[in-house]
C-alpha cells in the first residue's frame, strides 16, 4: 500500500503542475465578420420614358408569337433599267406567307385579313405588304436602298437577323446620296408603324414599330425618339410598341436614331421624318 502510494503522489503533484503551471494556448481568433452591406447593382432604364403631362400612353407591346426558326432569303433581283423597276425572288422557309398569327385575335391592335406577309421598304418610305414570294416593285431614279423582312398578320416584325434582307441597286438618273452609307456597318433606323388608316372597331391600341440595324438600342447610349402628336418620348428598347389613348382624327408620329448626348445618329434613313395616320370610327 505504501508503495501504491508513493508511486501515485507524484503522478498527482505532476498532472497538477500541468494544470496549473503550463500557460494555457490562446483561442483561435473568430473570423472576420463578413461585409453585410449590399451592393446594388444600377437600375435599368425604362423602356419607354414618357414626357411630363403626356395625354397619350405608350407602352412595350406583349411579347407576341415567336418563329425562331423563320428565315427569309433573296434569291435574286432582276433589274430593268428601262422600266425603273426590279422583281425580287425570295425564299421563306419556317414561316408561312398568308397564314394567321395564332395570337392575332387577342392581340388588341389592326390585323391584316390576308395574314402573315413580307413588310417591303424602299429608300424608307412606307412599306408595301407583299404575301407572295417574288413580286415587282418601280424603284426610284439614282441609289436604291431595300428593306425587307418577316411581318407577323398584324404588321409586327420578326427581329432577328434570319427574317432580314437588305439589298441595293441603281438606277439611272437622280442623285446616289445613299450610297455613301455603309448599310452593311452603320447604324440606321428604318420606320415600319403606324401608317395609314386604323379603325377604333378593330382595337383600341395602335402599333408603333420600327427595324434596327448594326445596333440595339442602349449600344453605345442609343435610343429612338419618337414625337406622337408633339409628345417626344424616349425608347430604350428595341421593342413593338401600342400607343393607346388616341383621340378620332389624324396623328403624327416621327422616329429618329439618337446618341446618348441626344444628337441625331448620322445616316439617310435614321430620321423618318413625320409620319401621319388616321384613327377612325369605323
Amino acid at each position: 500500500m505504501k508503495t501504491l502510494a508513493f508511486v501515485a503522489a507524484p503522478l498527482c503533484i505532476g498532472a497538477l503542475f500541468a494544470a496549473c503551471g503550463a500557460p494555457a494556448e490562446p483561442a483561435p481568433a473568430p473570423p472576420p465578420a463578413k461585409d453585410t452591406v449590399a451592393v446594388e447593382k444600377p437600375a435599368e432604364a425604362p423602356a419607354v420614358i414618357a414626357p411630363a403631362n403626356a395625354k397619350l400612353k405608350l407602352v412595350v407591346a406583349p411579347p407576341a408569337a415567336q418563329f425562331p426558326d423563320a428565315a427569309l432569303k433573296l434569291n435574286g433581283t432582276s433589274v430593268d433599267a428601262k422600266k425603273g423597276e426590279a422583281t425580287y425572288t425570295f425564299a421563306v422557309s419556317g414561316y408561312e406567307l398568308k397564314a394567321q398569327t395564332p395570337d392575332a385575335p387577342t392581340r388588341g391592335c389592326a390585323n391584316s385579313k390576308d395574314g402573315q406577309h413580307i413588310h417591303y421598304i424602299l429608300n424608307n418610305k412606307p412599306y408595301v405588304a407583299k404575301y407572295e414570294p417574288t413580286f415587282t416593285e418601280k424603284g426610284d431614279p439614282g441609289h436604291n436602298v431595300v428593306l425587307c423582312f418577316l411581318s407577323r398578320s398584324y404588321h409586327e416584325s420578326l427581329k432577328h437577323n434570319n427574317s432580314v434582307v437588305l439589298t441595293e441597286f441603281d438606277l439611272p438618273g437622280g442623285n446616289a446620296a445613299a450610297a455613301k452609307a455603309d448599310l452593311k456597318k452603320d447604324p440606321t433606323l428604318f420606320y415600319s408603324r403606324p401608317k395609314g388608316d386604323y379603325k377604333k372597331l378593330d382595337g383600341d391600341k395602335v402599333l408603333l414599330d420600327f427595324y434596327l440595324l448594326n445596333t440595339d438600342l442602349a449600344d453605345k447610349g442609343y435610343r429612338v425618339r419618337a414625337t406622337i402628336d408633339g409628345e417626344v418620348w424616349m425608347l430604350t428598347k428595341w421593342d413593338a410598341y401600342f400607343i393607346e389613348g388616341l383621340e378620332l382624327g389624324k396623328h403624327t408620329v416621327r422616329l429618329e436614331l439618337i446618341d446618348a448626348n441626344g444628337q441625331l445618329v448620322p445616316g439617310p434613313f435614321n430620321d423618318s421624318g413625320v409620319r401621319e395616320f388616321n384613327f377612325l370610327a369605323s
